[in-house]
């Protein structure tokens, strides 16, 4: 049952992003800075499951729990890269909305294509050294039985548990800095939707509200998802009484929420992307009646 559960989340997953990347290509019109930054986060939503989701099926399907030791790292490296580029992508997403609502006539000058390409780049740069200095500390600390981790993936805090040395400092000083990453990239987004609150009050017009309130809403409620499953992630870490079960669940829904609501999310807010949508429907089903 969970193998049926895992495999249709996971396909619809795929599905919807790659329905997002597709229609934003072939519709010229949703060609512009705000959507290259929805496409960067379609593809991390595609990546992060396709790091972790595979290899779970493959435990569901036939009872293999083992994996190889440079199999796993590679799998947390990975895990590591794609989750940290994600929270730049939020943050540069609340970035290019302030520009849009707060200074709009300087929109077009400041987030000009060549602007948000460089950095839609930028997100993608970061995550590569954090990642390197993790792989490097697991791979210096010696390990030895047991060889067991109470998750569904490879991951960072549960690879040093099994080290046959003191990785107190090794465990702490990552996840002191992860969280002051995390706070970091929330603050700077918590600042920047104040100002834009605080901008859209002023709007005088009935109509402009409504639309700088469209615009952001989406955004809004996928960094509300990130941080609630952050949040959840972490509890079930640091309460002494939460069951293994629930802190491996908070894992599994920690790879496979975000990348199946955050595209439903977008439909739902975003206009532009539902008329697109039906406009490339009636094409194919105007070309397949014609054929016939």
């Amino acid at each position: 049952m969970l193998f049926a559960v895992f495999v249709v989340i996971y396909v619809t997953s795929l599905t919807e992003n790659a329905m997002f990347l597709l229609i934003i290509g072939l519709d010229e019109k949703l060609h512009s800075p705000m959507y290259l930054f929805v496409c960067n986060l379609a593809m991390l939503d595609i990546s992060i499951p396709t790091v972790t989701v595979p290899e779970i099926l493959h435990y569901l399907l036939t009872n293999e729990t083992a994996i190889e030791f440079v199999s796993c790292v590679t799998q947390m490296g990975f895990f590591i890269y794609l989750y940290v580029t994600e929270c730049l992508v939020l943050a540069v997403m609340a970035y290019d909305r302030y520009h849009a609502i707060c200074r709009p006539l300087n929109y077009p000058i400041i987030m000009t294509m060549k602007n948000t390409t460089q950095l839609s780049i930028f997100c993608w740069v970061p995550g590569l050294l954090i990642t390197f200095f993790h792989v490097y500390i697991v791979l210096s600390v010696p390990f030895c039985w047991p060889n067991t981790i109470t998750a569904f993936f490879c991951e960072y805090t549960s690879l040093m548990m099994l080290a046959c040395a003191d990785v107190y400092s090794y465990t702490f000083v990552p996840l002191i800095l992860a969280l002051a990453f995390m706070s970091l990239i929330l603050g700077l987004i918590i600042i920047t939707y104040i100002k834009i609150l605080m901008s859209v009050i002023n709007v005088k017009s009935s109509m402009g509200y409504k639309k700088a309130f469209s615009t952001c809403a989406s955004h809004l409620l996928i960094i509300a998802l990130f941080i609630f499953v952050q949040a959840s992630v972490l509890l079930s870490r640091f309460i002494s009484d939460t069951s293994v079960s629930l802190q491996v669940l908070a894992g599994v829904i920690q790879n496979i929420l975000p990348p199946l609501v955050n595209p439903i999310i977008y439909c739902l807010k975003m206009k532009e992307i539902r008329v697109s949508f039906l406009r490339i429907l009636n094409k194919i089903f105007t070309a397949q009646h014609v054929t016939t």
